[in-house]
């Protein structure tokens, strides 16, 4: 089979990737290992968001500036090709530290499966990537896919791995992040394992090994845990305002860098689980709030109790050490620790440690704790890109034919986070454009 374009995977940024060049033209194929398409997008809230400028994707992102800069420069580009195919957008919205808006998303990736049948393209299901193609000169030309009906080469002028990251895959986790992250929860859909990864190194690209960065939450555990619509309701948005201690009752990070930062942070701590403490300000300010506008607000603390959650509301620090001892913590240092923040906070913000860039308020008295979790929803690190997103070998140059977007293109986030739909449109077109589809 020959086409003009080979995309493997069909989340946000495989056939954003395969939309664009389609409706200019191209006869692109689509090659997805799962039974529908969508890959973790379809498990987001839809609200496509990013930095507002250079200097907040640096202090936020953490990662390669001129990969940044691409998200940032392409972003108002990516929104003028969704509003001009008459995808729903709403009004702009704060989120985080940026600024965004939720679309329809589910509309957005459907209109892109119709761009590309309409031109001649098509979109096969529970199909894997064997290997890719090489011509002797060593350019990609495509890629040997196997489904139930056997084995297909497809030939294509420019390649595109998009298969969603690593987070799937235990080994990989444990090999690349840290071995505690062999047994994290996930909040994203399974079968991204790396295949895109694999494929890109197999071929002669580079895995950008450094980046252990990832995006997540951390979260409550629940015998519910794995079915999808918990994967809002147990998250813990608000430790970015809360306290969090490790297993031997030390605080270890500047909470207030963000929840996704607390959570990569998180990992590297015993068991990769802590206790996030609060107050009653955080609580009806925080942790009852939208996490955005497009969806409802949720007391968090209440739904992670009725759902499992280990957790203790009390305004008395005997029983906080009582809770904190008995599920595994030094309940004692904890409560120590407390005090040293609450004394610091009080008297002395300047001389926290680990500091709190953000804000060092005392906590009130009335306290909320939860145990809880770090859980990945999809890995920064992935093959090393140009800004065109062209796929680079380990001296530096590029591997002609291939090209990577959304978590297989490594490098773009460190360990902060600017945004997921973002990331991944902004790189499918990226792509796409610089596969000739301008």
């Amino acid at each position: 089979m020959e086409c003009d374009l080979l995309v493997i995977g069909s989340g946000m940024a495989g056939l954003s990737a395969a939309g664009w060049a389609a409706e200019r033209g191209a006869r692109v194929v689509v090659v997805e290992k799962a039974s529908t398409r969508g890959g973790s997008a379809v498990l987001s809230g839809g609200v496509v968001w990013t930095a507002t400028s250079a200097s907040r994707m640096s202090m936020y992102g953490c990662g390669d500036p001129g990969l940044g800069d691409v998200v940032l420069q392409t972003y108002p580009q990516a929104l003028a090709w969704i509003r001009s195919r008459g995808i729903q957008v709403s009004p702009a919205m704060n989120v985080l530290h940026g600024r965004g808006y939720a679309i329809d998303l589910i509309h957005h990736l459907d209109d892109c499966i119709q761009m590309v049948e309409k031109a001649g393209g098509y979109i096969v299901y529970e199909t894997t990537t064997e290997t890719l193609l090489k011509d002797d000169a060593g350019k990609v030309i495509g890629a040997r896919t196997v489904c139930a009906d056997g084995t297909v080469d497809v030939i294509a002028a420019n390649t595109i791995l998009a298969t969603g990251g690593y987070q799937g895959s235990p080994e990989l986790r444990a090999q690349n992040i840290h071995e505690n992250a062999r047994n994290l929860l996930l909040r994203s859909n399974p079968v991204s394992q790396g295949d895109g990864i694999r494929l890109g190194t197999e071929a002669g690209g580079v895995f950008n090994k450094d980046n252990k960065g990832f995006y997540g939450h951390l979260v409550t555990k629940s015998p519910n845990w794995g079915e999808e619509r918990y994967y809002t309701g147990l998250s813990q948005y608000h430790s970015d305002h809360s306290l969090l201690f490790n297993e031997q009752g030390f605080r270890y990070c500047d909470e207030t860098e963000g929840d996704h930062t607390n959570t990569y942070r998180t990992v590297f701590e015993t068991n990769a689980r802590a206790i996030v403490l609060w107050d009653k300000r955080i609580q009806e300010t925080y942790a009852t709030a939208h996490v955005v506008l497009s969806a409802p607000p949720l007391d968090k603390y209440k739904v992670a109790i009725e759902n499992g959650g280990e957790g203790v509301r009390t305004t008395n620090v005997a029983e906080l050490e009582k809770f904190a001892t008995a599920h595994g913590f030094d309940g004692a240092q904890l409560v120590k620790s407390l005090a040293e923040y609450q004394e610091g906070a009080t008297n002395g913000w300047e001389n926290l440690n680990p500091p709190r860039r953000e804000s060092a308020v005392p906590l009130d008295g009335e306290y909320y704790a939860l145990v809880v979790y770090s859980a990945i929803t999809f890995t920064f690190g992935g093959l090393m890109i140009d800004t065109g997103a062209r796929v680079l070998k380990d001296d530096g140059t590029v591997l002609p034919g291939l090209l990577a977007a959304g978590s297989d293109a490594g490098g773009a986030y460190g360990i902060g986070y600017a945004g997921g739909l973002a990331l991944a449109i902004t790189f499918g077109i990226t792509a796409a454009q610089t596969a000739g589809w301008k």
